[in-house]
């Protein structure tokens, strides 16, 4: 995921990082090692980092993510870093909508990355756990997901992931369409 911003980056693209307290520590680490200075690169606006769940609850409601409330907070944003280039994004928020057991509520917020996706100029790049998706009730759902991403990619010392990528490839009658499956 690091090469996936790092190669954005050079490209001239801007970066918007959407994860966890833990994991934004080791992006930033890993793109400093890179050669990025993220603060000066935050300050000319070509780095952004956002808290996920703290993000999550501005436009979270009861039973799902709001779709108003989701443009308003992350479609203004998207809008505003993609207006003079390319926009590099990578989201965990589904991931922590996964880990809290709200499947339904993360295939939601896909879908609204995918509408917002046809608005805006980006790539996402969305990290999941794939512990996360581990109770053989969420695989329906993490079909769901992985359906509303273009590629799958998971680490290939991850055997759950592996397992999980292989039942969802199964339950769609063993051709797996590529799209985002768990990456850690």
């Amino acid at each position: 995921m690091s090469a996936f911003l790092v190669d954005g980056f050079a490209r001239g693209e801007a970066l918007l990082i959407v994860a966890t307290p833990h994991h934004v520590e080791l992006i930033t680490s890993q793109l400093e090692q890179a050669g990025i200075d993220v603060r000066d690169a935050e300050r000319a606006n070509r780095v952004t980092i956002l808290d996920a769940a703290q993000t999550l609850e501005k436009f979270m409601r009861q039973d799902g993510p709001n779709p108003e409330a989701f443009d308003e907070v992350v479609g203004t944003l998207v809008a505003r870093l993609s207006a003079d280039t390319r926009l590099c994004i990578y989201g965990e928020m589904v991931d922590v909508l996964a880990e809290r057991g709200r499947f339904k509520a993360a295939h939601q917020l896909e879908e609204l990355w995918n509408v917002l996706g046809k608005r805006a100029s980006f790539t996402l790049f969305c990290g999941y756990a794939s512990g996360h998706f581990g109770d053989p009730r969420a695989a329906r759902i993490l079909k769901d997901i992985c359906d509303a991403h273009s590629h799958v990619h998971r680490k290939q010392d991850d055997l759950l992931a592996e397992y999980l990528h292989d039942q969802q490839a199964a339950a769609s009658g063993g051709t797996s369409t590529a799209s985002a499956a768990p990456t850690s």
